[in-house]
């Protein structure tokens, strides 16, 4: 079996110096190349994107009923090489995070064939307009690619290693090393054993300085004000935590529901993915918003660009398509939607309370952290990633206040996070704080 981070190290103090020394050169390693992976994966993602994408409208009045050729092609290829690969996989399930995080709590080897199969599902329905996320993703790939490489040195424990490398996967995608690592501590290993934090940081932070080398300065949100600590705002922070916990929970709940209503419908496994992609086609000339990663949109909603009867219905109609796609096998990441949405309820907000107006963001700022650190389970991960975007210490108080309505909230209706969740349903218990405190 192999050791867990909180097991003790064996050896003389000079053995065990070389193990530590040993296992910061593997995770710098280790964060080069999954940070190289997911530059390709990111770069692959928006050049095909480019090549169908449609202009985004801001009201409905720019609204121009018209049906691109070039979307449905898309959608269609990718739909049904996606129902080709799905045959290839135990039950037709893609695997992801939740996936990673078993392997991490519960000391089991990853199904590397069924990872790197889902990540090129992924790849094929991100690049084909599927309205999924990106960053879950390559988490589960990084947790693949660190799990190869973890023969170079058995003795560093797994959850380490997997944690590492789906850490570093955050760091190239979000240009945030620091929030990575707490994420992969806090939402991957969940412990602080002997090895300490160490092999985690190198791993984060190398992935960060290549893809640094490569893309520059590539963080998706520019926020450049900070906001005042007044007491309507820190209790506007509150509201936003309310709204995104109940939102996120019923998020959590749909996607999580969406594989029976699947299973439900007696469509054949390789014909699934033709259905969400059918849906997106029909809604496409009204809400090309929804088709991809929607990083657009979220940047968008962010300079207070998009009316508020456009953020309204995107909001609900990124959780149902997301739902579909998920539940359909048109498969992808279930924390960039959180995002999404969440940076559109906090659009919301702006343009009701504050008339944000072509202004730079605040509280959609605050409601895509609430939201996805509800739905991944990672509360402290998502304050810090805000601070290093901001490098604002107002902006991470707000945060927290938010984060942390949001988590309590989402936790008392679907547990820790999505994938807690996605666990459960499958009859697979992992450490919760609860746990952990009594084993601890």
């Amino acid at each position: 079996m192999k050791p867990h981070s909180d097991q003790p190290i064996d050896g003389s103090a000079t053995q065990q110096l070389r193990i530590r020394f040993e296992a910061i050169v593997v995770s710098l390693m280790l964060g080069v190349v999954v940070g190289l992976v997911a530059v390709g994966f990111l770069t692959t993602v928006a050049w095909v994107t480019a090549h169908w994408a449609t202009p985004l409208p801001l009201t409905f009045a720019d609204i121009h009923w018209q049906y691109s050729p070039w979307i449905g092609l898309a959608l269609l290829i990718s739909a049904l090489a996606t129902g080709q690969v799905l045959k290839l996989l135990d039950n037709g399930r893609p695997h992801g995070p939740a996936d990673l995080i078993n392997a991490t709590q519960n000391d089991q080897a990853l199904d590397l064939k069924h990872g790197y199969l889902s990540s090129l599902i992924a790849l094929i329905n991100l690049s084909g307009g599927a309205s999924v996320g990106i960053f879950g993703p390559l988490v589960h790939l990084g947790g693949c690619i660190s799990a190869s490489m973890q023969k170079m040195l058995k003795r560093i424990p797994r959850d380490v290693v997997l944690g590492s490398g789906a850490g570093a996967a955050i760091a190239a995608v979000f240009a945030a090393p620091l929030g990575a690592a707490i994420f992969a501590l806090e939402a991957i290993i969940r412990r602080f054993g002997v090895f300490g934090s160490g092999p985690v940081l190198a791993c984060t932070f190398s992935a960060y300085w290549a893809s640094e080398y490569f893309l520059g300065d590539h963080r998706f949100f520019s926020i450049g004000s900070a906001p005042n600590l007044e007491w309507t705002v820190l209790l506007g922070a509150v509201g936003i935590g309310v709204v995104s916990g109940i939102v996120s929970s019923l998020y959590i709940y749909a996607v999580t529901a969406a594989p029976k209503l699947a299973q439900a419908s007696g469509v054949a496994l390789p014909w699934r993915p033709l259905v969400p992609a059918l849906v997106l086609f029909l809604i496409s000339p009204v809400l090309p918003h929804l088709l991809g990663t929607g990083i657009g949109s979220i940047q968008l909603a962010m300079a207070g660009k998009l009316a508020l009867s456009v953020l309204l219905a995107l909001v609900f109609a990124k959780i149902l398509m997301t739902s579909l796609c998920i539940g359909f096998g048109y498969f992808g990441g279930v924390f960039g939607p959180a995002l999404y949405f969440g940076a559109l309820l906090g659009g919301v907000v702006d343009l009701l309370v504050i008339d944000a107006g072509g202004a730079v963001s605040s509280y959609a700022l605050l409601a895509a952290a609430s939201c996805v650190a509800a739905v991944i389970g990672a509360p402290v991960a998502a304050t810090v990633i805000i601070f290093e975007m901001t490098g604002s210490y107002d902006w991470a108080v707000l945060s927290m206040i938010s984060v942390v309505v949001s988590c309590q909230i989402s936790r008392s209706f679907v547990g820790r996070s999505i994938f807690d969740r996605q666990l459960a349903l499958r009859g697979i218990a992992v450490n919760d704080d609860r746990q952990h405190h009594a084993n601890g």
